[in-house]
Order: structure tokens, then C-alpha cells, then sequence
């Protein structure tokens, strides 16, 4: 059996450690082998292999999961949704490469793309629907193929009702919502905060952190219980 992971810095185990950076061509080689999906891997004696990648959108989330799931392997998806706001584009100069393929626009970037793309094309509205419509085909591709998930996110504007909103996306976050695991109804890092575990500078869950959660998942997940 193998554990797939998909998601950005939280599931590649940014700052952990055992993580050996983020040098493009190399850095995805060198995931954590201290998260929570890796504890999790080793309770259920399964292969973990890791497709996650730091300050990766969950666009580049999206495709790394639909390509996964044309393999014969007998797997267990964990994916971790990210920041709602990331923008990602296919970078065609290097395509083929697992870890340059994909470039990422960030609100903390200062380029002259980043700062034409937040001030005239990004929208609140355009994050949640584009974002809630990919991980609902994550979740139908998944269930057509019996592939069985645990999905977690970290943004919870995905789920906010108050402001952006329409009668679709409202449809999707009912739809969506069901399937999705949180640690007693808070993020990763919010839960962890809230647990006074130790968090890095840029708001990195550290190891006690990762440990925590997975333990609360093996006590509390069915699909853990089943597997």
C-alpha cells in the first residue's frame, strides 16, 4: 500500500527538521519525513510518497492528484488544500519538471506580474469558485475510482459565506464540505495554535505539531481505523 500526499509546505514539511529546502530541480527529492501524512504512512506500514510543494496552489495541487489516480497503484490519498488566494501558472520553458512546471503568483510577491495580477485581475469571488470547483472534481474523480482520501484545508475563506459569494458557490461548499477532515473543526495551523504547539516564524506547524496530528487522526479518522 502507499500514502500519496498532496498539498504545499504544510504537507511537504516545510521548516521540519529532517527538510532539506526548496532548491528548484532538487528540493522536492528532499520532503519531511516528519509530518503528519509520513506518521501517518508508518502507523498504517504504508510507502509514502510525497507531491507536495512549498508555496504550490491548488491548482498544481489539483493536477498532481488527477495524475496520481490514472496509476494502478493500491494508494491512500492525503491532500491538503491550500491558500485560496495563490495563483498558478504552467511555466512551459520547463515543462516535465516536477518541480519547475508549475510557478506560483503569491500575495507577498513584489514582481511586476504579482502586482498587476493583485491589483487588476484578482478577486476574493474568482478564488473561492475556481478553488471550491477544483477540489470537487478532486473529490468525484477520487470516488469514480475508489480511490479512498483523507482531505484537509488550510484557508478558511474556502467555507466563508458572508461576503463573495453566489448561489454556485454556495452549492459547492455544501457539496464539498462532508469531505472534508479537520483537526475538532479548525485548520492544521489553527489547531495547532490553539494547542500552543510549536509554530515557526512563517507559520510552520513544527514537529510536536505534526506528531499531534497524526495521532488525533489514527484516534479519530475511520478511514485510519479501516485501512
Amino acid at each position: 500500500m502507499k500514502l500519496k500526499s498532496f498539498g504545499c509546505s504544510f504537507i511537504f514539511g516545510s521548516e521540519l527538521s529532517d527538510e532539506a529546502g526548496d532548491t528548484p530541480g532538487e528540493g522536492y527529492k528532499h520532503f519531511s519525513r516528519l509530518t503528519w501524512p509520513a506518521h501517518l504512512a508508518q502507523y498504517l506500514n504504508a510507502t509514502h510518497e510525497c507531491f507536495a510543494k512549498p508555496g504550490a496552489g491548488n491548482l498544481q495541487i489539483l493536477e498532481q492528484i488527477l495524475t496520481q489516480s490514472t496509476t494502478k497503484d493500491v494508494d491512500l490519498f492525503v491532500i491538503g488544500w491550500t491558500r485560496i488566494d495563490r495563483f498558478d501558472y504552467y511555466n512551459s520553458e520547463f515543462a516535465g519538471s516536477p518541480w519547475t512546471d508549475w510557478l506560483t503568483i503569491l500575495p507577498g510577491d513584489t514582481n511586476a506580474v504579482a502586482k498587476i495580477y493583485y491589483r487588476d485581475l484578482h478577486s476574493e469571488y474568482r478564488d473561492k469558485f475556481t478553488c471550491l470547483s477544483y477540489i470537487k472534481l478532486a473529490i468525484d474523480t477520487l470516488n469514480q475510482k475508489d480511490i479512498p482520501f483523507i482531505m484537509t484545508h488550510m484557508d478558511d475563506l474556502l467555507f466563508d459565506q458572508q461576503c463573495h459569494t453566489t448561489p454556485a458557490v454556495l452549492d459547492l461548499q455544501e457539496y464539498i464540505k462532508p469531505y472534508m477532515t479537520t483537526f475538532k473543526g479548525q485548520s492544521f495551523l489553527n489547531w495547532s495554535c490553539a494547542h500552543g504547539y510549536p509554530v515557526s516564524e512563517k507559520w510552520h506547524p513544527l514537529e510536536e505539531a505534526h506528531q499531534a496530528a497524526a495521532n488525533y487522526l489514527i484516534e479519530n479518522h475511520s478511514l485510519i481505523h479501516s485501512a
